[in-house]
């Protein structure tokens, strides 16, 4: 072969080489983007495929949230609210550091500002809840308080033609079937409820018509108190847990009490109930129900004209403003201590004042006119109560045990105090004391038991509250009646710091703890009866005492278990009460014993009176009198150097 020939053969074999290798290379670019290309296609389809998807999930969800929202008036809005709500305020006291007291008061202002604003965007149940703050005013801060009360008279009001349907739905009939006239402009909106004035003719023809009060539950609220009370149940627990506090032992039974609220046939019961227990007292009147106009949204009860205990003016014009206070604590020292049944929102729009009727022949003979000071304010006033809405059933054990800890905790017997409040899963006797008093201890020892002003309650805050936390430890173990009657003393309490704590309470609840009593003086005493009522209930006189309510378990105060335990005990007593027989010698033994220490308390209670009188005299003489004698220079001084602040000057009855 030449070398043209190799040469030739060369080049032919390098143009092929190269021909194939320009071919592989184009047909693997090819390929490589031909499967790019179908990648993409393929990913982008996919994509579409689950924007689909989401945007149908998307339009699944809005739809369910409006028809959901719709069907529960705006529940699930109100919910949302009130979560947000809650995080807020809760990331503001987390998050905040206050350093003066400016800066504190600020904070509280702006967390009750939010509040505020959920409860009047939210209404119905939301403001009853806001409501219900406004009584604690000797614990929470004065800002929420101050924010707050706008809720007592913001409640809206439902159109007439509501109210009309209502009416037709829950009686079959209208209103001008069921009244003679019907007031079209409501007295009273609360957060539930709508109260009209109404003419009805009774049921006997021949009697003239009467005036009676017709209560209205307003549209929504059966649709919304499901989901109101799962967000409330929600919020308590995100606030204990943010902040330490133990709230489950209380939970249940106020989300119980807020739903037995919206049934009315309930408060219809209540209310019997209350009018039988103080039938025979002049003092205190309860409005008749009629019970065939009563259902879960209507309730209709006899209507009375009166002066709300709310209107200070007022009262302090036309009555006695001490005996009318004295009556109040009266009537609810004998349902805590003695009836077992007791009135739970006794704020002072909820209380009327009117001078006491008279039967027709002491009105003519003029009797009425001589029982009015010389001002011409009546000194014999009857008070009414009106909204039995929330009441709490008690136990007998709770009954017993709480006289007992009040007369013990009165006569400083810090040993029966410790054995009840131990039975209660309390190792604490003296912060039990100070949450019970609404005062500290150290003031309890120097037996001040006036009103706790708003600085005692902020010191004692400070000073114990982890030991609070210590006293709630074991909170399975505390009566489920302590949350309700500690709201309605806290609701008194409020009341009676209105008209400048005239009336010592500790001596009036004290007075309806021990006739409550009876011979029963000892913890040891109760135990027995206790024993005695459970061996008359189940046949066997061995067994052990009635166990404390929800023991071991958080359960609310209303369950059927509770109930039926209250029922077994309303019948054990009543046989036990009519089959006591005792010796002569020893009724005549137990009588000494007990006049002895109904003599013992009765000196106790004189020198808290003594103590009382003097307080509000020292204070009204040295703010006064003292004060203003003094030049400016000595006032600077005693500001400065001897008082501290002037708010921390001694207000121990106000």
């Amino acid at each position: 072969m030449t070398l043209w020939s190799a040469t030739r053969m060369f080049k032919r074999t390098s143009t092929r080489f190269s021909a194939s290798i320009t071919q592989w290379l184009y047909m693997n670019c090819r390929n490589r983007c031909f499967s790019q290309c179908s990648a993409s296609m393929r990913r982008g389809s996919r994509a579409l495929a689950w924007g689909r998807r989401m945007l149908l999930c998307a339009v699944a969800v809005t739809t369910s949230y409006v028809f959901i929202d719709y069907a529960t008036a705006q529940s699930i809005t109100r919910s949302m609210r009130a979560l947000i709500t809650t995080a807020r305020v809760v990331y503001m006291y987390k998050g905040a550091t206050p350093e003066t007291s400016e800066e504190r008061s600020n904070l509280h202002r702006a967390a009750a500002l939010s509040l505020l604003n959920l409860c009047l965007r939210n209404e119905g149940l939301y403001i009853k809840l806001g409501q219900s703050l406004t009584a604690m005013n000797h614990i929470l801060p004065w800002e929420y308080i101050d924010v707050l009360t706008v809720l007592l008279d913001r409640a809206p009001v439902v159109p007439l033609d509501e109210v009309r349907r209502i009416i037709q739905e829950e009686t079959g009939r209208s209103c001008e079937e069921l009244f003679v006239r019907f007031d079209p402009n409501p007295i009273a909106s609360a957060s539930i409820a709508q109260v009209h004035r109404a003419l009805m003719q009774p049921s006997d023809p021949i009697q003239s018509p009467v005036e009676v009060c017709v209560k209205v539950q307003k549209p929504h609220i059966r649709r919304q108190v499901f989901w109101d009370l799962q967000t409330y149940r929600f919020v308590l627990h995100v606030l204990g847990a943010a902040f330490n506090i133990p709230v489950a032992w209380m939970k249940e039974t106020v989300v119980e009490g807020i739903r037995r609220e919206v049934d009315f046939s309930i408060e219809a019961r209540n209310a019997t109930r209350i009018r039988q227990d103080f039938a025979d007292r002049r003092d205190l009147y309860v409005p008749e129900v009629y019970g065939d106009l009563v259902t879960p949204r209507l309730l209709v009860m006899e209507w009375v004209d009166g002066v709300k205990l709310v209107d200070v003016v007022a009262v302090r014009e036309q009555f006695d403003e001490v005996k009318v206070l004295q009556t109040v604590f009266g009537a609810f020292g004998d349902m805590i201590f003695k009836s077992g049944f007791v009135h739970c929102d006794p704020h002072g729009a909820n209380i009327l004042v009117r001078p006491q009727p008279y039967p027709m022949e002491e009105e003519a003979s003029g009797k009425s006119k001589e029982l009015r000071q010389p001002g011409g304010r009546c000194c014999n006033p009857q008070v009414v109560l009106l909204d039995f809405g929330l009441c709490c059933p008690e136990s007998e054990r709770f009954r017993l045990e709480y006289a007992l800890l009040l007369k013990a905790m009165i006569m400083q017997d810090m040993v029966t105090v410790r054995k009840i409040v131990y039975s209660w899963g309390v190792d604490d006797e003296k912060t039990f004391s100070t949450l019970q008093l609404r005062r500290s201890y150290a003031s309890l020892h120097r037996r001040n038991c006036g009103e706790m002003t708003r600085e005692e309650a902020m010191h004692m805050h400070n000073e114990e509250r982890e030991r609070i936390m210590n006293v709630l430890k074991r909170e399975e173990q505390l009566p489920c009646e302590l949350v309700l009657v500690g709201r309605s003393i806290d609701i008194l309490h409020g009341v009676n710091r209105l008209y400048g704590g005239l009336v010592n309470h500790m001596r009036v609840f004290g007075r309806r703890a021990v006739s409550a009593l009876g011979r029963l003086n000892t913890y040891e005493d109760i135990q027995l009866y206790l024993t005695h009522l459970v061996g008359l209930s189940n046949g066997n006189a061995g067994e052990e005492a009635i166990p404390p309510c929800c023991s071991g378990k958080l359960l609310s105060l209303f369950d059927p278990t509770l109930e039926h335990q209250r029922r077994e005990e309303a019948a054990a007593v009543l046989k036990f009460r009519s089959g006591v027989t005792a010796a002569f010698r020893y009724r005549v033994w137990e009588g000494i014993i007990s006049l002895l220490m109904l003599f013992q308390f009765e000196l106790a209670l004189l020198f808290l009176d003594a103590y009382h009188m003097f307080i509000r005299w020292y204070s009204k003489v040295f703010e006064v009198s003292i004060w203003n004698w003094m030049d400016a220079r000595w006032q600077r001084f005693i500001k400065a150097g001897c008082c501290g602040k002037k708010e921390n000057k001694f207000y121990s009855i106000r």
